[in-house]
Formats: structure tokens, sequence, C-alpha cells
């Protein structure tokens, strides 16, 4: 893995590759920064927002990477950027409530906002900047979820006393449909890879999913009886044959998507009995001069014990690119990482590192899993092959975020005020 130059940035949540994988956008205070994902060094655009204290909170790119918004919701405003024409910018306020969050429409030209209190989601055109569209009493935690064709959009919304998910037009944003929900307070909607189901789940006091189809029947009803709390994660399979429901108790519900039923639930636990790969970070004997710490990983002997507590930074849940395993990390165990494969729903690798998981992504284009430990290390694993560790050169470096470029070539390795990209070459075999 090679890395490059240390460049500036304010906040590592809001580093974001454009969808076609040319540019990587950074805040800087007030400035949003425009980078050639291959070159860093070269800078493409730089933008001065009008936000004051606490800056820019959010930057998302259109999917088809033309334009950039960046948004300031203590001052209810969302600016939108061209990087490929400096001198056009599109600015939106909203005079009647505070602005909460910004999402980009399917087709680039609108941007939809949440205002506060959930009163109201209003659309915003880039082409007829006096066309505004609203949709009433979203909910805001919730969110929207999109038809993987863009096509429609499945809004959260709560009126009477009761939940709905509206599906809206991402045409003329008008209501197609409206499908009733026995949910209390649904927290969440997801729509599946083919766009035949809608997933929504409840209140986290409360572990009750609902799969509906695309004309309101209740598929199926999930509530298990010893499930404790709700919901916390729901994530499709790539290919949408599983749908995996995580509590908040660590164990995780695998539904098939053509029966709705069970099919495992995997649930991590402490003791490890059955052969398996355990990678076991350990410390390398310090030498009096050394400025940093050096690890590597060993081979644990099975049976074996894991490692309990901590200081939780991440929970995930997240397929592999071809959807052939899945990778999670709970609070309970927040410095173990677990792969299985879900052809057989068996573990596949367990990873323990010294340190809290603060980021756990896979590849966007194949099986290679990178995560990180506020550490100045980036950890790689793939299957068959181990897992390995990369030191990046500066040593005051304590990467806590890293993000993958859309094309799989490299990733934006961010620490506290910095980032670099690293890239995984060919030639480069981990040590």
């Amino acid at each position: 893995m090679e890395f490059s130059d240390l460049y500036k940035q304010s906040n590592s949540a809001l580093a974001q590759f454009s969808p076609d994988g040319r540019f990587i956008a950074v805040a800087v205070e007030h400035r949003l920064i425009v980078r050639d994902s291959e070159n860093p060094k070269r800078i493409h655009a730089v933008f001065s927002t009008p936000y004051t204290a606490p800056f820019v909170q959010q930057v998302e790119w259109s999917r088809d990477s033309r334009f950039v918004l960046t948004a300031s919701f203590a001052q209810s405003r969302v600016d939108v950027w061209a990087p490929d024409d400096i001198d056009w910018r599109c600015a939106i306020t909203d005079e009647v409530a505070r602005v909460e969050r910004a999402v980009w429409s399917p087709d680039s030209l609108h941007v939809l906002t949440f205002s506060e209190l959930d009163l109201r989601l209003s659309v915003w055109s880039l082409v007829d900047g006096d066309e505004r569209r609203y949709v009433q009493f979203p909910k805001v935690q919730a969110g929207v979820s999109f038809h993987p064709d863009g096509e429609f959009a499945a809004v959260a919304q709560r009126r009477d006393l009761r939940d709905y998910i509206g599906v809206y037009s991402t045409q003329d944003w008008r209501l197609v449909r409206e499908l009733a929900l026995d949910t209390a307070d649904v927290q969440g909607v997801r729509w599946s890879p083919d766009g035949l189901h809608i997933v929504a789940w409840d209140t986290s006091a409360s572990f009750v999913v609902q799969v509906l189809n695309v004309g309101g029947a209740v598929k199926r009803s999930v509530q298990p009886a010893d499930a404790g709390l709700g919901v916390r994660t729901c994530v499709w399979s790539p290919s949408g044959q599983f749908v995996v429901l995580g509590g908040y108790d660590g164990r995780l519900h695998v539904l098939s998507s053509l029966t709705w039923r069970a099919v495992a639930t995997l649930e991590p636990k402490p003791h490890i009995s059955v052969p398996t790969d355990v990678f076991c970070e350990t410390e390398l004997p310090r030498a009096l001069s050394a400025s940093r710490i050096h690890t590597r990983f060993d081979l644990a002997t099975v049976p074996c014990t894991l490692k309990m507590g901590g200081k939780s930074h991440k929970t995930c849940v997240e397929f592999s690119a071809d959807g052939s395993l899945l990778c999670a990390v709970n609070e309970a165990m927040p410095c173990t990482v677990w792969v299985w494969q879900v052809r057989t729903m068996r573990v596949s690798a367990i990873i323990q590192t010294l340190h809290p998981v603060r980021v756990c992504v896979w590849s966007p284009v194949e099986n290679v899993l990178v995560f990180a430990t506020g550490t100045a290390s980036v950890y790689l694993w793939r299957e068959n092959r181990g897992c390995h560790l990369f030191e990046v050169p500066a040593a005051s470096v304590a990467v806590g975020g890293v993000v993958w470029n859309p094309n799989g070539d490299g990733m934006a390795v961010l620490s506290k005020g910095l980032f670099a990209m690293a890239y995984i070459t060919d030639q480069t075999e981990p040590e």
C-alpha cells in the first residue's frame, strides 16, 4: 500500500469522492476544496462558503458528479457548486424552518431538504429556481429511500398519530401511493435492490419490522420473541436475496427475501471453540529510540477467548461487493471484526485488534475489507490471504476514518485535521 502526502481537512466525516472517482472533496473550515483523486496535489477547484463557525457541516456529491453541495445547518443554508464551472452557484435557504438535512435526488437536478421538527421536506430544482414542492410531515430521522432506478422515493411520514410510507414520483414529486404502517414510531425505511419491497422498522425500544410490497400489502411482520431492544441496522445484500437486521443486543437476524423468514441468527460470542481463523494483533518489542508502537497479526490457537469491553466507536454491518461475505462490529466487542460466509452462514474470520475499531468498510469492487482503530495503521483483510497492517508514514496520524474511491483504486485515510490518499497496488505485497 502506497500513501500520498498529507493534506488539510477539517472534518473527517465530510471527505467525499465523486461517484465517477475523479475527485475528492474536503472541507477546510469555510472552504470546500476539490482535489484530483489520482494526484491530490492537483487542486481542481476551491469554493469559499459564506458560513461561520461551525462552518461546513455536510458535503455530498450529485450522482452524475457534476455538482457538490455543502450545508450549514446552524445557518439553515445549503449551497450547490459545480467543480467544472467555478462561476456557477446555487444557494438554498428556508425562511420558514431551519434545515436539518440535505439529500440529492437521483436525477442530480433536485435537492431535498428536511426541516426541523419534521415539518416538511422541500424539493428544490436546479433547473427552475422558482420551482419548489413540499412533502408534509416527513420523519427526518427515518429519511428517504430511493427506488433502485431512481423513479420513486419512499418517505416515512406521520400524521393523525399514525406512521405511513409515502411513495412519490421523482419526476414531479407527486404522491403515487401511501402505505400504512403498524409501527409506533418508524425509524427507517429501505427499498430492496430489486425495487419490489420496502422494509420499515420501529422505535429502538421495540424490535418490530414490516416488509411491504409496492402495492401496500404486508408480506411479513418480524418480531422475534427474544430480541430485546429494537433494530439498530438494516442492510440488504447486493442481490436482494437477504436482508440483515441488527439488534442492539449484537445479534444479526438474516431474512430470506423468498420466504421472509429468518434463515440464520448470527451471534458474536467471546468463546471460540469451532476451528476458524482468529487473527490477533500483538505488540512488537519497542526499541528505546522508536517513536511509535509497531504491531503485527498472529493466528490464535483455537479454542480461545476474545477480549470484551472497551469504548465503542463504531457499530458496523456490511456486505461485501459481491454479497458473498458479511462483516460486523458491535458494541460489546468493539475490538473484534467478524466476517461470515453468506452461503454457509459460518464464520470465515475473526480479527482481534488492540484498540476499538473506528471504521470498517469493504472495497466497492472486490472482497477487500479495510478498517482502522485510531492508530497510525490501516488494516486490510483478504479472504484466503489473511490480515495485514500498513503504517502511515507520518507518526502524528491517528487514522479514524477511511473512505473508498468508488472505482476501488484507492481510499482516503482520515485523521484529525489531515488526510492522505492510499493506493493498493499489484506490486505491493503486505508485510
